[in-house]
């Protein structure tokens, strides 16, 4: 224990600002000090996040890493310096080595000799550094290695890649996502035992490896020039749970061999040139929970069969060609959707975006691209359009297991040639955050169902051709972003609740509404059915009182000729 102390009073000593960890020092005992978890007497882990150390590696390497108990150690953003290649010790017991967001610099092979040098290494994170510097090759491999986190780094070369790959014997995880690696997808060999890859971010080319990964479960490529058709191999990899292919230029349709990928729970492939119809055995997928196929060229009607995923919580089909009606069928999914372990309710993020030529989605709900509000900026939609709007709540979901009844969070239809009216059974998706419908050819009266969505974040009903009142209901619903305009709505705009706090142009290019935020209504705006009834209860209301007007005159005339008789 006296030597766990001497390491880590030297370390504080090696520091810029001493005034850091104030209570690294002699008078407390080291199972006390910030940041530490002890085993016994010995320092068995040592967490630091987000305070200005300014340590060079070296003093992290000589002091730090020579804790002969020390099994992990997380120096997420502490503003570290220098090399990684300046390696002077590891413990033995060294399991994981978080030091990513920090400014320290290496190639890939000095990533491999760090982590052959701390020898039961099994979790490094690199990322948000400065790695990729070019390098001499060897023959070193990653030891133990089943994770390696180098995302937003420097690496630039697909040759870099593809050495990496040959030496990843037991990885499971890995993130090369955020860099500039620029060339051909590398071949990837010896990766039998990998589960997560990330390659997402990048200026790769070529075709989609169908790629020696019979284990694998992530497939995460979005943001690249990937050409071609999604290869039909994939339906060989039995475990495959996320398929993210977004902003790339793939072509054709998806492949009906999919279909046995039967663990499938996130299929995104928005932002393609891919066409076809959406095939019907997507409703076969019962784990599916996300399937975002906005910006493509996909035809034909949305398959009632999407229904039957009981699971999904989320569906995007935003701008293409479909046509038909919307299935009543959608609304058919309800059931029981797995959430993380914590016991508390889980944090959404929605955001928007204005309109214009290549944004035209709603957006995303955050919680189900298992992004954190921070690293919104990474999500490939935020490099082509203009967020400006975010929205941030928290579900009454329970994320400790299953809560029956559960139905859509996100749907979102817009700029397709759908057609008929908003089905009823909508209204029972009672926790949708966003129901985008603009830009259809949609028609018919808004239900007063509707008025019951009241978790809404977005309801955009504009550009279609709905007509009638603005349901009472609706008077009811307090959502962000609400949009009714260009359409054939008419009569006085609801003046309870909170329609009449939004702009105008909410409600614009509607030639029958009135009343706040519009003009005021007059007799002619008001829709003819309201009118008679309205009229007729009117007529006979007055008709009534001067009926019982008149007889009262009557009786007090004959009253008053009788008095009047008398006292004469």
């Amino acid at each position: 224990m006296a030597r766990d102390v001497d390491l880590l009073i030297s370390f504080k000593n090696s520091l810029p600002n001493p005034n850091l960890l104030s209570n690294w020092n002699y008078m407390h005992g080291v199972c006390e000090f910030q940041g530490v978890t002890c085993k016994g007497s010995h320092v068995s882990s040592l967490t630091i996040r987000g305070q200005p150390l300014e340590a060079d590696f070296n003093s992290v390497s000589a002091h730090l890493l020579s804790l002969s108990s020390l099994e992990s150690l997380s120096l997420h953003s502490t503003n570290l310096i220098g090399s990684i290649s300046s390696l002077a010790n590891c413990t033995m017991q060294l399991k994981e080595l978080d030091l990513s967001g920090n400014n320290l610099q290496g190639s890939i092979y000095d990533t491999a000799l760090l982590a052959a040098s701390c020898h039961s290494l099994q979790s490094l994170n690199l990322s948000k550094n400065y790695i990729g510097k070019a390098f001499n090759r060897s023959s070193r491999v990653f030891a133990r290695l089943k994770m390696l986190d180098l995302s937003i780094n420097k690496i630039t070369t697909n040759e870099d890649t593809q050495w990496l790959f040959s030496k990843l014997w037991l990885l499971k995880h890995l993130d090369l996502s955020s860099n500039t690696i620029k060339g051909t997808i590398p071949q990837i060999t010896n990766c039998t035992s990998l589960q997560y890859l990330d390659l997402s971010s990048n200026q790769l080319t070529g075709t989609i490896p169908a790629g020696s990964l019979s284990n694998l479960k992530d497939l995460i490529m979005w943001q690249n020039n990937l050409h071609g058709e999604i290869p039909a191999e994939l339906s060989s990899l039995k475990s495959l749970k996320n398929l993210l292919l977004d902003y790339n230029n793939l072509t054709g349709a998806i492949p009906d061999e999919l279909v046995n990928c039967t663990s499938l729970d996130w299929i995104s492939l928005t932002s393609n040139r891919l066409t076809g119809s959406i095939p019907i055995w997507i409703g076969k997928l019962e784990k599916l929970v996300t399937l975002s196929l906005g910006n493509n060229s996909f035809v034909g009607s949305i398959p009632p069969e999407l229904g039957n995923c009981k699971d999904l919580v989320f569906l995007d089909l935003n701008t293409n060609q479909l046509n038909g009606s919307i299935p009543s069928n959608l609304a058919k999914q309800s059931g029981k959707i797995v959430f993380a372990k914590s016991r508390e309710p889980r944090r959404q993020v929605s955001f928007a975006n204005p309109e214009n030529s290549q944004c035209h989605s709603a957006g995303s709900v955050l919680e189900f691209d298992g992004i954190g509000s921070d690293d919104i900026m990474r999500l490939p939609t935020t490099q082509y359009c203009n967020f400006t709007r975010f929205y941030f709540g928290v579900s009454d979901i329970s994320s400790n297991g299953y809560r029956n009844n559960i139905s859509m969070i996100f749907l979102d239809l817009s700029y397709n040639q759908l057609e008929g009216p908003i089905p009823i059974e909508i209204s029972a998706m009672r926790y949708l955050d966003v129901l985008n419908l603009k830009h259809n050819r949609l028609s018919g009266p808004l239900p007063q169902e509707l008025g019951g969505l009241i978790h809404l974040l977005l309801l955009d009903l504009s550009h279609n051709t709905f007509e009638g009142s603005i349901p009472s209901s609706f008077s009811v619903l307090s959502m962000p972003i609400l949009d009714l305009s260009n359409n054939l709505l008419s009569g006085p705009i609801p003046e309870l609740g909170s329609l009449i706090t939004f702009p105008i142009y909410v409600f614009e290019n509607n030639s029958g509404l009135c009343g706040l935020p519009l003009p005021p209504c007059n007799h002619s705006s008001i829709p003819k059915g309201d009118v008679p009834q309205q009229s007729s209860t009117n007529h006979e209301s007055s008709q009534g009182w001067w009926i019982a007007l008149g007889l009262l005159i009557f009786i007090f005339s004959i009253i008053g000729f009788i008095i009047g008789q008398f006292l004469w």
